[in-house]
């Protein structure tokens, strides 16, 4: 089924967090699905997140995603990477 998409996603179950651009935690995440120019996220609580931020895909931090958001639906967000990405390359 085609979904319109520009990207295949890949559905995955990844911890995550959200940082704001000066390095704050805003909230943790999992990563739902992924492709190589965005990802579905679900967050821990019901917050409204920032137009970009940055997505934080490893548990020290040290690899971090620049993205926007796209949509949300309470716990539920739609982000687009800054730039395209091959995560994950299992």
């Amino acid at each position: 089924m085609y979904s319109g998409r520009r990207a295949e996603r890949r559905i995955v179950s990844q911890p995550a967090a959200i940082f704001d651009h000066d390095g704050n935690r805003i909230v943790e995440c999992t990563v739902r699905d992924v492709s190589a120019t965005g990802a579905k996220l679900e967050l821990r609580e019901d917050l409204a997140l920032p137009k970009s931020f940055l997505l934080a895909l490893t548990q020290t931090g040290g690899v971090r995603r620049s993205c926007d958001t796209v949509w949300q639906l309470s716990i539920v967000v739609g982000v687009r990477f800054a730039t395209p990405s091959k995560w994950p390359c299992p």
